[in-house]
């Protein structure tokens, strides 16, 4: 009889056992229609720093720093050469709001000719809005097809004399003749200064 009990203490630990082994596991939750979707919230990486603007460089920079200095050898010769230069401060001619001269130049023959030019930088906002304005003194403007700038234009108050305003950017030229023909020098000074 010790020996059954003994069998039988057996078998059941055997039982139970086995049973630990089958016991089940919990069932993992299965997604029913009502249950709250999972939603993946992405931490944001560190953003790169913004890249400055890149702002057009200054067409001021290209502004000689002497009268001698303007336009081509040449045309400045067949324009100013038999012109003598002459003091040229203290000139007031249409300019932007906050126009600052940088050149000023004067070239006269006793009464018979005479060229005045007038470099001044501005805000680009400024130089738009003089130009905008010249309209109302006479002018007529039009885009300059060689060196991409406003020509603006209009005959002088005295017979063989005319007015020109070339502007773009930060620059405003303005030049004055008086029985001189300077288009051609005007020209090679824009392009030096806007090309």
């Amino acid at each position: 009889m010790r020996r059954w009990r003994m069998a039988a203490a057996l078998a059941t630990v055997v039982v139970v056992a086995g049973l630990a082994g089958c016991a089940a596991e919990e069932a993992a939750p299965v997604a029913t229609e009502t249950s709250t979707p999972t939603v993946t919230v992405e931490t944001p990486s560190a953003s790169p720093s913004p890249t400055p603007s890149v702002t057009a460089a200054s067409v001021a920079a290209n502004i000689p720093a002497s009268c001698d200095e303007l336009g081509t050898a040449s045309s400045r010769a067949e324009t100013v050469g038999d012109l003598t230069a002459q003091h040229a401060d203290g000139f007031i001619r249409p300019a932007p709001a906050d126009a600052r001269t940088a050149l000023s130049c004067n070239w006269i023959q006793e009464e018979a000719a005479a060229v005045l030019l007038i470099i001044s930088t501005a805000t680009d906002v400024h130089v738009t809005e003089g130009l905008d304005a010249l309209a109302s003194d006479g002018y007529q403007c039009q885009p300059a097809q060689d060196f991409g700038a406003q020509y603006c234009m209009r005959p002088g108050d005295a017979a063989g004399t005319e007015d020109v305003i070339v502007a773009c950017d930060d620059v405003w030229i303005y030049l004055e003749t008086v029985n001189v023909n300077a288009r051609a020098w005007l020209s090679d000074i824009a392009a030096q200064i806007f090309g």
